[in-house]
């Protein structure tokens, strides 16, 4: 019997996937559990692996093309098997409960109860040997890689491919493109030469450009400020750093325990903790704290669910491990799902004070500067104080300016005096 192979449902607020490269072709055998297809999705590529065993009968959607979660990408079943019923059929529409992890997706239509695992795409494979390709075997490239060979005029059956199975990545192509143009050119720039490097609207890409310009044109963005003596907050990191690397095992960050603050903030003051759920505005119980990682190429948000309900020892090990695997690339798409408010923290990078972008349907996120000694008047003289600027961008559609500076009040005073943490 013919399987449909669909989009999976890969979180709760995923709507669509790209076909990035079919791993198969047609008339090709497929083993269950193997992957046929790489999608993107929420800034990662992930490869769709068969339900069943069998022939790939039919392939229903071509690279690049963007499809709704629950369409028909492929179908699998015996050669000759008559497939036009299947292929005729429209998809059923994605269940938006009861989505599970990435190794346990029910795509929609599936029959038989038949589920396409998925795994990341993102990892680093630079140490891995390249499979030897046969003569006249199909190279194997992504498609962001094969754009960018064609507009420098590579040859890419000359590469050597980097990625899972000597697949042809970006990185092999910009390297082959560097030993092709002279050490001078590089050095020396005209004005009339070509720009210094093309960057494709695709892939994670394409999602930030999709998903940001969405925000800012839809958002009614407002932008609260303030200032935090973080002069104790220092302090207890200075006195305790030692002691709690000898029970922790690591030795938190500011940015542990900002995050810890600020998802009791959200407990305290819960309103801020809303997201839009279709014409109503949904105040969430559950504290799940989104916390951007940069990975270079892009930023994705990873999630740390019930961070209210953890130590500090826990919510740093829980930052690590998700930071961690999303840098190797190894994230489920659980991992960077239901998102209640999101931390962006650009301290690292020297920034004082900026104003992120919402993430949608949240209804707000903080943004965390570096922090700096300052001249500070307190108790009628100038004191060197250690100051922290945040700032909280929220959704005026979602929630007025009291509750959003109340919460942020909250952030300021629980990170002043940061007892509260013993």
């Amino acid at each position: 019997m013919a399987t449909r192979l669909d989009v999976p449902q890969l979180g709760l607020t995923m709507e669509t996937g790209t076909i990035l490269q079919w791993l198969k072709a047609e008339g090709d055998s497929v083993e269950k559990g193997k992957p046929v297809v790489v999608i993107q999705t929420d800034k990662v590529e992930y490869e769709v692996e068969a339900p069943v065993a069998g022939t790939l009968l039919k392939i229903a959607a071509k690279e690049g093309v963007e499809l709704p979660v629950g369409s028909l990408m492929a179908v699998i079943g015996q050669p000759g098997e008559d497939v036009a019923a299947l292929l005729g059929v429209a998809p059923a529409p994605p269940s938006r409960q009861g989505v599970e992890s990435s190794t346990s997706q029910k795509a929609a239509g599936v029959p038989g109860g038949a589920v396409p695992q998925v795994t990341s795409r993102r990892v680093d494979e630079s140490t891995r040997p390249a499979a030897p390709r046969a003569p006249g075997e199909r190279v194997k490239i992504s498609p962001v890689a094969k754009k960018l060979a064609q507009d420098h005029g590579i040859d890419i059956t000359t590469l050597t491919g980097t990625g899972p199975d000597g697949r042809i990545v970006r990185e092999d192509v910009e390297r082959a493109v560097a030993a092709k143009v002279p050490s001078t050119e590089r050095r020396v720039p005209s004005a009339t030469s070509e720009a210094a490097e093309t960057i494709p609207l695709s892939g994670m890409r394409k999602v930030i450009f999709d998903r940001m310009g969405q925000s800012w044109r839809e958002a009614a963005r407002v932008t609260l400020f303030a200032d935090a003596d973080v002069t104790e907050l220092v302090r207890l990191r200075q006195a305790k750093g030692a002691e709690w690397e000898r029970r922790f095992g690591l030795k938190p960050s500011y940015s542990d325990l900002i995050h810890l603050a600020v998802a009791r903030a959200l407990r305290e003051e819960p309103r801020i903790n809303c997201r839009l759920d279709g014409q109503a505005v949904r105040v969430r119980r559950e504290v799940n704290l989104g916390v951007a990682v940069d990975l270079g190429e892009g930023l994705v948000a990873v999630v740390i669910k019930d961070a209210d309900t953890k130590s500090l020892a826990d919510l740093a090990a829980a930052t690590r491990d998700l930071a961690g695997r999303a840098r190797a690339g190894r994230l489920a798409a659980d991992d960077m799902a239901d998102a209640t408010f999101t931390v962006s923290n650009l301290g690292g990078f020297g920034v004082e004070a900026f104003t992120p972008i919402i993430n949608p349907p949240q209804a707000g996120i903080l943004g965390v500067g570096k922090i700096l000694e300052k001249p500070v008047v307190r108790d009628g003289g100038i004191h060197v104080r250690a100051m922290l600027t945040l700032s909280l961008v929220f959704d005026h559609r979602l929630l007025d300016g009291a509750p959003a500076a109340k919460f942020l009040a909250k952030v300021k005073a629980l990170l002043e005096d940061p007892a509260w943490i013993w």
